[in-house]
């Protein structure tokens, strides 16, 4: 939640520096429109979460003994509140926002349904929807490479740890393939979405030499988890580091995209939450022991 709230505030900001429209299709000013951005963002993540838990209860039962979340009347109003809340606040920024998340929400229910179970295709759909989660408030974001460097980091962090975890099932050869051949896909999808000719245009008035803002960042995000996975208690452990810093390093990303574009303020902002995030949420977690010793299943 963390994470894809700040991807959609920057997607927000960065509409709003790059274009002379309002950064939506609603006429707001950029606090409430990042605000409603953000919300649809974090109900679509509890959506797919209670979604997720609901679908695995039978299992959970079976495997570990128990079931996180039970199909009873709470779990229901949440999932049902949830998405009606992430509709209402798309519905705010424009009818093309409602009609993106809802593709999104379609996009999630396959997920946790079905493409979770076949790697080839699972380990790309977190991709497509993180990414569309910047799509929300405006699906021509004058800024696409913002979209495609989160979707290939989305991307290998789910073959990262998928691998590093050993979940099942395995990544196959043969689908090593088809993962490539999709990422390959969404991106010509992501690049051309704004693109005149059909092929992606560099937002007017930025050099690429900017781009080493971003670049430097997925640098920096590279050493701290190979710090994180080499100080690990297990795989397992290193595959939940993984996943849990690379949300953690997206206020981070933020603050590199926004420095390349000339946005100092919001720059400055996501800096201080990106470091606030780091010490409070990543602190807590190792403090707490979250990522040691392996729980062990009856």
């Amino acid at each position: 939640m963390f994470g894809v709230a700040c991807d959609a505030v920057l997607a927000v900001v960065v509409t709003g520096h790059l274009t002379e429209d309002p950064p939506v299709g609603a006429s707001l000013p950029l606090l409430p429109t990042s605000i409603a951005a953000a919300t649809a963002a974090v109900a679509l993540v509890v959506f797919g979460g209670v979604l997720n838990d609901l679908l695995d209860s039978r299992r959970d039962e079976v495997i570990v003994g128990s079931s996180s979340v039970q199909a009873t009347g709470p779990a229901i109003i949440v999932l049902v509140g949830s998405m009606l809340l992430a509709m209402f606040a798309a519905s705010v920024l424009g009818s093309d926002a409602a009609y993106v998340l809802l593709v999104l929400a379609t996009l999630l229910l396959f997920h946790t349904a079905v493409s979770r179970f076949i790697p080839g295709i699972g380990l790309l759909v977190p991709g497509a929807l993180l990414a569309g989660v910047m799509l929300v408030p405006d699906w021509r974001m004058p800024l696409p490479g913002a979209v495609w460097m989160l979707m290939t980091i989305i991307v290998a962090t789910s073959i990262g740890s998928h691998v590093l975890a050993g979940k099942r099932p395995r990544l196959s050869l043969r689908a090593v393939p088809v993962v490539i051949a999709g990422w390959i896909l969404m991106s010509g999808v992501i690049l051309t979405l704004h693109g005149k000719a059909n092929w992606y245009q560099w937002p007017t008035g930025l050099t690429p030499g900017l781009m080493l803002w971003p670049l430097g960042a997925v640098v920096l995000l590279g050493l701290l988890l190979r710090w994180k996975i080499a100080t690990a208690s297990s795989s397992t452990a290193a595959a939940g580091k993984v996943i849990r810093y690379v949300a953690l390093w997206q206020p981070i990303f933020g603050a590199a995209w926004c420095r390349a574009i000339g946005a100092w303020e919001a720059a400055i902002i996501f800096l201080i939450v990106g470091i606030a995030g780091l010490l409070v949420i990543g602190g807590c977690r190792e403090l707490a022991g979250a990522t040691g010793k392996d729980p062990g299943w009856r």
